[in-house]
């Protein structure tokens, strides 16, 4: 789906988004839009007198009167325009400011989808009040039809209707108070609490995450090391000294290398099961890559397991560092709003 013209995006306030005008009769609706590239499903007017078009994030709504005329159109999308200004993203300041309108010819609203039931707030709080304002309400400028859903203090959908169709009921007047917060760019405590809540959550998520991931892995690695130690040719090798003489620690070993070049290893007793004498026979085992890197037949038996095991303790103390760390920053963060 592509819409046609960019002049689709531009808002008349009071009259019309583009070709689509404020009391058209929906029959007329449907033909204005494929017009301009959009061709709709029916079966999305799920909700009698709501036409839903996602594509372009829009939503009409029409009167239930006789012919069924546009009454109000609800955008979303980021190409809105009015005149060369867009909209979406914006702080309520600059569309108050824009249009110097007085107090008196603005309302907010907490539930801008039922506007004839709308309760004035009581809230004793004024700053309180305001901050929950821009973080979710609504502000009309009722003298242009215009209505602006805040979501975290941005404008994150706008309503267009009949300056005669504008609430009359809410929760107060724009106040200089809120004209502060808006041009300070203060986040709302509420939006900074759910935001901060968030990414806690996240960053504990992505640590458990994190673990099972670095586990998986780390197992995969281990059992991937067991296994080509398990299939490497055993090598003969002959012990050529012992140090000390009385119970050795270390035996050295002379052996052929697969390319046929003499090599001596010197290995610890514990990677035999018994300990050898001089001249006696062993058999020895190496990855073809490593020559120099020689385990005894009881040293590759576990090598998986002996290489992973430290990372894993590392792994597990990282996960345990982070958790520690995020269950203190929420700790503070509760501690804070209390």
């Amino acid at each position: 789906m592509r819409v046609k013209k960019d002049k689709f995006w531009l808002a008349e306030l009071g009259v019309r988004l583009g070709p689509l005008i404020l009391g058209t009769e929906y029959s007329q609706i449907l033909p204005i839009l494929h017009e301009h590239g959009i061709d709709i499903d029916l079966s999305r007017m799920a909700t009698p007198g709501k036409l839903s078009i996602p594509e372009i994030g829009t939503e009409l709504i029409f009167s239930q009167t006789n012919h069924r005329p546009l009454e109000r159109i609800e955008v979303e999308d980021e190409r809105l325009r009015f005149g060369s200004l867009s909209v979406i993203g914006r702080r309520a300041h600059e569309i108050v400011r824009l249009f110097k309108v007085s107090r008196k010819e603005t309302l907010w609203c907490s539930n801008e989808t039922n506007m004839e039931n709308l309760i004035p707030a009581t809230l004793q709080d004024r700053t309180a009040q305001s901050r929950k304002l821009l973080a979710s309400g609504t502000l009309w400028i009722t003298s242009l039809g215009l209505g602006l859903t805040l979501r975290d203090g941005l404008i994150a959908k706008v309503h267009l209707c009949d300056p005669i169709h504008s609430p009359n009921i809410g929760n107060g007047s724009w106040t200089k108070e809120q004209q502060l917060l808006s041009e300070v760019r203060e986040m709302p405590a509420e939006a900074i609490t759910t935001t901060q809540n968030k990414r806690i959550s996240v960053l504990s998520s992505l640590t458990h995450l994190s673990l099972v991931v670095s586990i998986g892995l780390l197992m995969w690695w281990g059992i991937a090391l067991q296994r080509r130690w398990n299939e490497a040719p055993d090598v003969p090798a002959v012990v050529v000294a012992m140090e000390p003489a009385v119970l050795p620690n270390i035996i050295t070993l002379s052996f052929n290398d697969s390319k046929g070049v003499e090599r001596r290893q010197s290995l610890g007793h514990r990677q035999f099961y018994m300990s050898p004498n001089i001249g006696d026979e062993v058999n020895i085992r190496y990855l073809p890559e490593a020559p120099e890197m020689v385990l005894g037949p009881f040293g590759y038996r576990d090598i998986g397991f002996d290489t992973a095991f430290p990372y894993g303790i590392g792994i597990i103390a990282t996960y345990s560092l982070l958790q520690l760390i995020v269950l203190r920053v929420s700790t503070h963060r509760a501690r804070d709003r209390a």
